[in-house]
């Protein structure tokens, strides 16, 4: 019977899911009801027994009204009371449980999904799209010129202006360092290409404070095509051969997966010219 009783209470608090005060007051009135019947169905039997036993101070029909009434208010009033603590001690710690989820997929400078958070999105997403590969231009350069600190403003700014351009229909992460990833949800590779433009051009015009005056910064991009059949390994090495490409050929640039052949061409053939003389 306890373990039933056991299981029975697992049942309430599983199928409750306390993010509410109306869910803790089905909780505790659930509770009640449960402990009101088992208290009185154990007051009945003893008051059974002790009368078959000739052992009642009282008639019998007097207990069963205001006994079994005593016993169902004082069951009530104190399991309400332990219920109703339990149930809003359960939903501050699923409060606490969903605040450190939600954190720990987030990337405490920008606010943007970390990269274990994106991986699982990208994993989840099942519709055509684009992966854009977003790197700070000479970032080294700025860390070492104006701080650590001016580093951290600027890899601020750039996740509030690519959060700005590409609306909660896609997905901005910041993937490591100065590094950021975006997923373009949607197949018109001609909106891709504005969306990436759109984000560099706020970026570069994006001005940050520093204590001698402002600093900007410009972004590379390398874009590569999503696919539900293809690997995220294969679309994450494509846009890194062409972000890679981005910052070979000035900086300053988107390249897509496809224009790697055309880029490449020129030096290709230059190599092929020295080979044959």
């Amino acid at each position: 019977m306890r373990s039933r009783l056991a299981l029975r209470l697992r049942a309430q608090i599983d199928f409750v899911r306390f993010e509410t005060k109306a869910e803790i007051g089905t909780f505790v009135l659930n509770i009640v009801l449960l402990a009101v019947a088992l208290a009185t169905a154990i007051y009945l039997m003893f008051a059974a027994v002790l009368a078959s036993l000739g052992l009642l101070p009282y008639p019998f029909g007097t207990a069963l009204g205001f006994g079994g009434l005593t016993t169902m208010l004082i069951a009530a009033s104190v399991t309400a009371l332990l219920a109703w603590l339990i149930g809003a001690a359960i939903h501050e710690l699923s409060l606490s449980r969903a605040e450190f989820e939600r954190l720990s997929r987030l990337d405490p400078l920008s606010g943007l999904l970390n990269r274990r958070a994106f991986s699982d999105v990208m994993a989840e997403t099942k519709v055509n799209g684009f992966f854009v590969l977003f790197d700070v231009d000479h970032f080294k350069a700025v860390n070492d010129a104006h701080g650590h600190a001016v580093g951290d403003a600027v890899i601020v700014a750039v996740s509030q202006e690519l959060q700005r351009v590409f609306e909660p229909a896609h997905f901005v992460s910041r993937f490591g360092g100065e590094e950021f990833a975006v997923m373009i949800c949607g197949d018109d590779r001609g909106d891709c290409c504005l969306l990436v433009e759109q984000a560099r051009r706020s970026v570069a015009a994006r001005r940050i404070e520093t204590g001698e005056g402002t600093v900007s910064v410009t972004l590379s991009a390398g874009v590569a095509d999503h696919t539900p059949q293809r690997s995220f390994a294969a679309i994450f090495e494509a846009a890194d051969r062409a972000l890679y490409l981005a910052k070979s050929f000035g900086r300053d640039r988107a390249v897509h997966e496809d224009e790697s052949d055309e880029l490449l061409a020129p030096s290709r053939r230059v190599a092929a010219g020295g080979r044959r003389r």
